[in-house]
């Protein structure tokens, strides 16, 4: 059995001298630092074809030690307590795996790494290749900001920190403490603080890492907040009642401020009326009874500068009337009939009452009544009393007017629609009249029936009127007709149907007037003062008649004048379809005129013999130029005949037309431009006639009708 035991041990042994493994050939690769933080940092690789590895980290440099073989090394992954190689280099990892945590590291500090390879049992160590790296642990640097100046004031200042703190990426949390160093903190990235009292504060922003990493910073900012006075003004007597004669305030100053260096307060004091102090012990008297509000404003200063820092209180005063001067009337100016003044003192809190009414009438009772037997000024003295204490004496003046006449004359029983303005007259002036239409005191008669007419005194203290009635009788309205056109020999009917008296424009007087011949037939009839007057034109036609000139020759080529006689209100009709009185014409025959009116008509003929042969002339008796294209010239006509002068002249001479003026041998009727009138005018016609070689002249005159 020993023999057997002996024999494996012998065999074991002989092994494990044959399995002892070589130095390594081939270095870890891709060493990396990972997931690093303040104080750790995780450190990974690829091995190499070692057995184990053992891994260097050394502070701030690169590592300078190397492991030798047969040597082995005790490791810790808490960086400083594994075995020191040289000086610094510290074993963090000495083991199989790929991958090593370390910790206990520095904030914002930077370490070097060396991965060697061993065999494992030797231990011999590849030292000619190895993997190396390095990084560097995160930091943290705590600083902020905030919003807020020496012009910030207890209370209302409101201070916003911002948290300007920075870190390195995977840093981790950190927990933000605000200690603002009055007392009170908060916690938080940003903050918001309000500080209730002034002074000087420091504050401090902690930041605490959840890694618990050594360095744990603090930092700090100055704040000045001013400080608010407290207002604390008073009235120094204690008597903020007083009554109004001889009543003076006077006022103190308790404000308080807290104690900090170059800071005071300043006051102002209001009081309600305009009127305002500085100083710390004003005193005030008022014009006037009354309550009145005393405003107080304290104001710190820093530096001898306003900072906008205040803070205000009120109080009260009242100053009572005197209790005389509550006296109440019911009406102070009354007129002399039925006047009754009554009085009142309604002062409140008053414990007595004194009245002297005037004529020897006087009271003690609250109210009084006293009325005046005549026009005048009444005073009125009272006495009183207040629960204040405050006494008065007080004098009021009544006065009693006379009343007013507000009467008026001048207004008559009756009148005439449409009739003059009626004058009327006031036992008073300054009144006014109200009816239906007045122009001062003129009343003007429009309406028609019963009108009432009132007079209105608005006397300021004793108005009154007045009224009176006056019947207005419609104005009568007069119609003869329209105007009327008679024939000879007939008459017509004017009538007049309204009431009252007639007059007539001849004198006549009754209602109804014959009347045949023309004129203008007016009339007036009156009922009762109330006139009212019409007039109608009447017109007699005449029934025509009419004569037409002798038979007539007419020359061959040439033309004849018939002429009617002009009728007015009459038509005109020839049997050739003219409407003219005037007509030409140029061939025999016979021509008849009609003369037509309301009346009847009347016709006669004339004959137009043609003459066989020369005619030297035709010679008009008459022309119209009267612009209807029918007549309007004066010419002579005449077979062969040359004319060479034409001269016209009206009845005193004158001549009118000169046919070398105008080379024309025709008159228009004018001269010089200027219309000529209707009448007789002369004329001297002079001509010329050829027959073959022979030529005769002739000097012919007559006149010429110009008609319009």
């Amino acid at each position: 059995m020993a023999k057997n035991i002996l024999l494996i041990l012998c065999v074991m042994l002989g092994l494990s001298s044959q399995l002892k493994a070589a130095e390594p050939t081939q270095a870890a690769t891709n060493l990396k630092a990972g997931t690093i933080t303040c104080n750790s940092a995780q450190l990974t690789w690829t091995s190499g074809n070692g057995a184990w590895r053992l891994v260097l980290v050394k502070e701030a440099s690169a590592v300078d030690a190397v492991p030798a073989d047969g040597s082995s090394y005790s490791a810790s992954a808490s960086f400083g307590t594994g075995g020191q190689l040289g000086t610094g280099n510290f074993a963090v990892f000495n083991n199989i795996t790929n991958s090593v945590v370390v910790t206990n590291l520095k904030v914002n500090t930077t370490y070097h790494v060396t991965v060697f390879e061993h065999d494992g049992t030797g231990p011999d160590y590849l030292t000619s290749k190895t993997a190396t790296t390095s990084f560097t642990t995160h930091k943290l640097t705590v600083a902020f900001t905030f919003k807020g100046t020496i012009d910030s004031c207890e209370k209302t200042n409101k201070i916003t920190f911002t948290n300007t703190s920075t870190k390195t990426p995977n840093f981790g949390w950190v927990k933000y403490t605000w200690i603002y160093g009055d007392g009170s903190q908060d916690t938080g990235l940003n903050a918001t603080h309000t500080y209730n009292k002034g002074g000087n504060f420091t504050v401090n922003l902690v930041a605490s890492p959840a890694l618990n990493c050594v360095d744990i910073a603090t930092t700090t900012k100055p704040i000045f907040i001013v400080p608010r006075p407290v207002s604390k003004p008073f009235e120094k007597a204690n008597d903020t009642v007083q009554c109004f004669d001889g009543h003076v305030f006077r006022f103190d100053d308790n404000t308080q401020l807290a104690k900090i260096p170059k800071c005071a307060y300043i006051r102002t004091w209001y009081f309600n009326d305009q009127d305002s102090a500085t100083i710390p012990n004003p005193t005030k008297s008022y014009l006037a009874p009354g309550r009145y509000r005393i405003h107080y404003k304290s104001e710190t200063l820093y530096d001898n500068k306003p900072t906008g820092c205040t803070d205000t209180a009120n109080m009260w005063v009242k100053v009572v009337a005197s209790p005389a001067s509550g006296v109440w009337v019911n009406d102070s100016i009354q007129c002399l009939v039925g006047n009754k003044f009554d009085f009142d003192n309604q002062f409140p809190g008053l414990v007595s009452f004194k009245w002297d009414l005037g004529g020897g009438v006087t009271a003690t009772t609250k109210t009084v009544s006293r009325s005046f037997a005549a026009v005048g000024d009444y005073p009125i003295i009272h006495e009183a009393i207040s629960t204040d204490g405050c006494t008065g004496k007080d004098t009021i003046i009544v006065k009693v007017k006379p009343n007013v006449d507000p009467s008026f004359t001048g207004l008559p029983a009756t009148a005439c629609q449409g009739g003059p303005a009626i004058m009327l007259s006031p036992k008073t002036s300054g009144g006014v009249f109200k009816g239906e239409t007045f122009t001062g005191t003129s009343f003007y008669p429009t309406k028609t029936g019963k009108v009432t007419i009132k007079y209105v005194i608005q006397d300021q203290y004793c108005p009154d009127s007045s009224s009176a009635d006056i019947t207005i009788t419609p104005k009568p309205i007069l119609n003869l007709g329209k105007d009327t056109t008679l024939c000879d020999g007939a008459s017509t009917d004017i009538t007049i149907t309204i009431p009252g008296t007639v007059l007539w424009n001849d004198g006549s007087t009754a209602n109804v007037k014959t009347v045949s011949l023309p004129g203008v037939y007016g009339a007036v009839v009156d009922n009762n003062g109330c006139k009212a007057s019409d007039s109608i034109n009447i017109k007699v036609n005449v029934s025509p008649t009419i004569t037409l000139p002798m038979d007539t020759i007419l020359c061959q080529g040439s033309m004849v004048k018939l002429v009617a006689p002009f009728l007015p209100n009459t038509t005109i009709k020839w049997s050739t379809g003219a409407s003219d009185t005037v007509i030409y014409v140029s061939s025999a025959g016979t021509y008849t005129c009609t003369l037509t009116n309301a009346c009847g008509s009347a016709s006669d003929d004339v004959v137009v013999n043609l003459m066989m042969g020369d005619c030297d002339l035709f010679i008009p008796t008459a022309f119209t130029p009267n612009g209807d294209n029918r007549n309007e010239t004066f010419k002579i006509f005449g077979r062969g005949a040359i004319p060479t002068l034409f001269l016209v002249y009206n009845r005193w001479g004158d001549k009118v037309f000169d046919s070398h003026e105008k080379n024309v041998f025709e008159w228009d009727g004018y001269y010089m431009n200027e219309v000529c009138q209707e009448g007789l005018y002369s004329f001297i016609y002079r001509y010329e006639l050829k027959t073959g070689d022979r030529v005769r002249r002739k000097t012919i005159s007559g006149t010429i009708m110009l008609m319009r």
